[in-house]
């Protein structure tokens, strides 16, 4: 994608915070639009931005991080005499949608469909499902290094105070009610780090934040670095600055969410950006033949523009004897700034990044037992009712067997990644011991919530269809 990411320091709190630029550049059949012109069907414009401003200021690397994340990695080897096995993560979600008081769909106010479309895009290019990975991505070499990252992405679908959301996943702010400046926003202005992020972010132990709203320039997203607890490095974040909690998530234009139209239209500016809050650096090191400390990603002299007009086609990196052709330039990379049409691929190496960052730094660390998707990572709510799930895995035929204290009627329902119902079942219970078998078989492949309350108590647990 033609994204620019730099480090910049806010004053007066001085925090460094990963920066993507560029120009939602239209195709030449797409409609201009003025920045404040809102118009219903808003999933099909794009800003016209003809200037597009390419590495401003190069992405800072902190070697302190990457010694500390080296050494991560040797301590698995000798503790363990082979490479830690990867860990499935699950990690909740809110988009805060930041609009103008417009009607819902229109403009600013995007809908929820276009927010479980991104949620989709996530877990499609994080788990490897994406069905245009082989379009692209022909390279023997890097479809060998392409990863399945195992992290998902759940809807939450409840609030902070514990509450049902009415729309999973989505917190709608009207910035005019809220007393703030109306979109669109300058980028890493005061209007977001200062006052809209403080005042709306949702625990960030608990959910990974997205704002969406409007830039008033060529902005299309940006991300905040982990950071590692003090305790373990004197380093606290990945780019040698100090983030505050308040600030922790992702910023999003609201016109590169879900599918649109364009360069960036099937919302992998938030893949990219994930990768970034989850430890990634750009594919170059934000230099000519740089370090982004993954041994799997070759080195090239410059990020990607626009995607080769021949699928797969090995491009030149431009670095000699560091990246050889073939392979060449890994384009398909969500960390190049290709467009979304040729960007397929996570590798095995960027894996093994975010998995420690998922172990390590807080923020991250704590998601995976979060329970604002329905109880994600925990078993047993009330010890009120056993229950036992086989296989897990699954193909799609799922057996449960409970065990109640009392022989109570139970309802069953299981909800998809979105946070949709998409089974509902009423049991009489004649006994205290009972055993169902749901059939999944037809579902998409993914991570599904199998729950069962009674009139005392409720369990929830995860089932994966493979």
């Amino acid at each position: 994608m033609c994204k620019i990411d730099f480090m910049m320091k806010l004053s007066p709190i001085l925090i460094s915070i990963l920066v993507l630029k560029a120009g939602l550049m239209m195709s030449q059949s797409s409609v201009t639009i003025e920045e404040n012109n809102l118009l219903i069907n808003s999933d099909l414009t794009k800003k016209d931005s003809q200037n597009q401003n390419r590495c401003a200021t190069p992405a800072k690397v902190n070697l302190e991080f990457e010694n500390w994340m080296s050494g991560h990695f040797k301590k698995q080897e000798q503790f363990a005499n082979a490479k830690k096995a990867s860990v499935v993560y699950i990690i909740p979600i809110i988009f805060h949608i930041i609009h103008a008081g417009e009607a819902i769909g229109v403009g600013y106010n995007i809908s929820a469909t276009r927010i479980n479309e991104q949620i989709n895009r996530l877990n499609e290019d994080f788990r490897k499902l994406n069905t245009d990975l082989t379009t692209h991505l022909t390279q023997p070499a890097f479809l060998a290094a392409s990863a399945d990252v195992e992290i998902n992405f759940c809807a939450a679908i409840i609030n902070p105070l514990g509450a049902s959301l009415s729309e999973p996943g989505i917190d709608r702010i009207n910035a005019v009610s809220k007393g703030w400046n109306s979109p669109p926003y300058v980028s890493l202005g005061n209007d977001i780090e200062n006052v809209i992020k403080p005042a709306s972010i949702w625990d960030p132990t608990r959910y990974f934040n997205v704002w969406v709203l409007d830039f008033n320039d060529a902005t299309v997203g940006y991300a905040q670095f982990p950071s590692l607890p003090v305790g373990i490095s004197p380093i606290i974040d990945l780019g040698g600055g100090s983030y505050p909690s308040n600030t922790d998530g992702v910023v999003l234009d609201y016109l590169a969410t879900g599918i649109t139209s364009g360069r960036y239209n099937l919302g992998r500016t938030l893949v990219h950006e994930a990768g970034h809050w989850l430890g990634l650096y750009h594919i170059n090191g934000d230099s000519n033949c740089g370090d982004d400390f993954v041994s799997d990603t070759p080195a090239q002299s410059a990020l990607s523009g626009i995607c080769p007009l021949t699928n797969g086609i090995v491009v030149a990196a431009g670095c000699g004897t560091l990246s050889p052709n073939p392979p060449g330039k890994m384009y398909q990379n969500y960390m190049d700034y290709s467009d979304d049409k040729c960007a397929v691929v996570f590798t095995n190496g960027q894996k093994a990044r975010m998995q420690a960052v998922m172990e390590n730094c807080i923020n991250r660390n704590s998601l995976s037992a979060s329970t604002v998707c329905g109880s994600v990572g925990v078993n047993e709510i009330f010890p009120k009712i056993k229950m036992t799930i086989f296989p897990n895995p699954s193909n799609g035929e799922v057996n449960i067997s409970l065990n109640t204290l009392n022989a109570e009627d139970y309802n069953v329902s299981v909800v998809n990644i979105l946070g949709e119902m998409i089974e509902d079942i009423k049991q009489k219970n004649i006994s205290n011991e009972s055993n169902l078998k749901v059939d999944l078989s037809q579902r998409p492949k993914g991570v599904y919530f199998i729950s069962v309350k009674t009139k005392s108590s409720f369990i929830t647990k995860r089932i994966v269809i493979q």
